[in-house]
C-alpha cells in the first residue's frame, strides 16, 4: 500500500482526478467501450467528484456505482445518492455517466430487500465477481469503509459464500445500512483510499500497518492507495 500525504486540497483534488483518467485510458487501450466506478458516500469526496465531472471525457460509458447507502427512502437528504447526483449534475462526459443508485427503502425493515436488489443488478452488470476499474473509498476515524464497522459480524464484512452486499448497523444515525463487501471489492483494478483530517490519523496508520482490526484493511488489497489530505 502506498500513501500519499497532501497539504493542499486542490492538489489532493487533482490526484484523485488523474486515477480516474488512468483508469479511464487503461480501459480504451484494453479496447473497451464502457468504465464502472465505485464511489464512496458522505460528505468527503464530494469535490473530487465535482472535478471529475469536469473532466472532458469522452467514448466511455460509464457507470457510478455506491459502495454503501443509508436505508431511508429516495428522496432523503441522507442519501448518498443525492450527493452523488448533485455533484455530477453537469458532468461534462460524453456519454454523461448513469448513476447506479441503491433502492429506496420506505423503512429500515426494507434494507435486506434491497440490499439483494442492489446484489442482482450488480452481478447482472458486472457478474459474480465484479471488477471494478476503479473504487474510491472513505475512511471514518473508528476504521470504518464503506458501511462495515467495527461491530461488523466478520462473515458480513468478507461477504462470506460470495455475497456482495450486507445490511450492517451504524454507530451514526441513520442506523440501518446496505454497503457492498469485502467479496465484491476484492477484484477492483484499483482502489483508492479518499481520506480527510486529523481525527482519521490513527486509523490511518493502522491501514498502512495492514491492521485486519479495522474494517477499511479488508477492503484494502495489495495495490491500493491511500491519498491523506491534512
Amino acid at each position: 500500500m502506498l500513501v500519499y500525504r497532501f497539504g493542499n486540497e486542490a492538489e489532493w483534488i487533482a490526484a484523485a482526478v488523474d486515477e480516474l483518467q488512468s483508469a479511464a485510458a487503461a480501459a480504451q487501450a484494453r479496447g473497451r467501450s464502457s468504465l464502472s466506478l465505485c464511489l464512496a458516500g458522505g460528505l468527503t469526496p464530494e469535490v473530487v467528484y465535482r472535478a471529475m465531472a469536469a473532466l472532458p471525457l469522452t467514448g466511455l460509458a460509464v457507470d457510478l456505482w455506491l459502495g454503501d447507502e443509508r436505508a431511508v427512502p429516495a428522496g432523503d437528504v441522507a442519501r448518498n445518492a443525492l450527493m452523488a447526483a448533485r455533484a455530477f449534475a453537469a458532468c461534462a462526459w460524453a456519454p454523461p455517466p448513469r448513476l447506479r443508485p441503491w433502492p429506496g427503502t420506505a423503512t429500515e425493515a426494507d434494507a435486506s430487500a434491497a440490499a439483494a436488489r442492489y446484489e442482482a443488478e450488480l452481478r447482472a452488470a458486472l457478474g459474480s465477481a465484479p471488477s471494478f476499474d476503479l473504487v474510491l473509498l472513505g475512511l471514518g476515524a473508528d476504521g470504518h469503509s464503506a458501511s462495515l464497522f467495527p461491530a461488523t459480524a466478520p462473515e458480513l464484512a468478507r461477504g462470506v459464500g460470495g455475497r456482495l452486499t450486507a445490511v450492517t448497523t451504524s454507530p451514526l444515525p441513520p442506523h440501518t445500512r446496505m454497503t457492498m463487501t469485502q467479496a465484491a471489492f476484492a477484484r477492483a483494478r484499483r482502489t483508492v483510499f479518499l481520506v480527510k483530517g486529523a481525527d482519521k490519523l490513527p486509523a490511518l496508520s493502522k491501514l498502512e500497518a495492514g491492521d485486519t482490526s479495522i474494517p477499511a484493511s479488508l477492503l484494502a488489497g495489495p495495490g491500493a492507495i491511500v491519498m491523506y489530505l491534512g
